[in-house]
């Protein structure tokens, strides 16, 4: 088995560390300007739900100091890497049920809406890289 470095941090968009959104409950949450990146080869498959973008289920936004999540409906990355890639969605009406979509291409510096299918919960984003450099996809909108 090979070694396997992964590299995961979440930025801002002006390149500045980005702290994690946490709700109520703590949890780890998807938001603007996460980063996943995939030193894999090309071929194979990273969880970006896992390395990188925090839990896709729900957006929280904070109002006041009051956290309100809602199920995320859409979630906007841009290849912000030098390789073309591809990117799908992991989605389900529930807890157990996980359909992948169709992989999605997109060249460096596209920007891409995914969705989950139906009026599902958005369960992950997979990332495969297609060229020989590392691939990386940064959130730049969640709804």
């Amino acid at each position: 088995m090979s070694a396997v470095v992964l590299l995961a941090l979440g930025w801002n968009t002006d390149g500045a560390p980005r702290e994690p959104v946490h709700a109520e409950d703590g949890v780890d949450r998807v938001a603007v300007g996460r980063v996943c990146r995939s030193g894999l080869d090309p071929g194979m498959e990273l969880s970006c739900g896992t390395e990188g973008f925090g839990d896709l289920r729900h957006v929280c936004r904070t109002d006041e100091g009051e956290t309100r999540c809602t199920r995320t409906t859409a979630v906007a990355v841009r290849n912000s890497g030098r390789s073309g890639l591809f990117a799908s969605v992991i989605s389900g009406p529930r807890q157990g049920v996980r359909e992948q979509g169709a992989d999605r291409m997109l060249a460096p510096g596209e920007t891409i809406t995914l969705r989950p299918q139906g009026s599902g919960y958005l369960f992950d984003i997979t990332l495969r890289t297609s060229g020989p450099d590392p691939a990386r996809i940064q959130i730049v909108r969640v709804r």
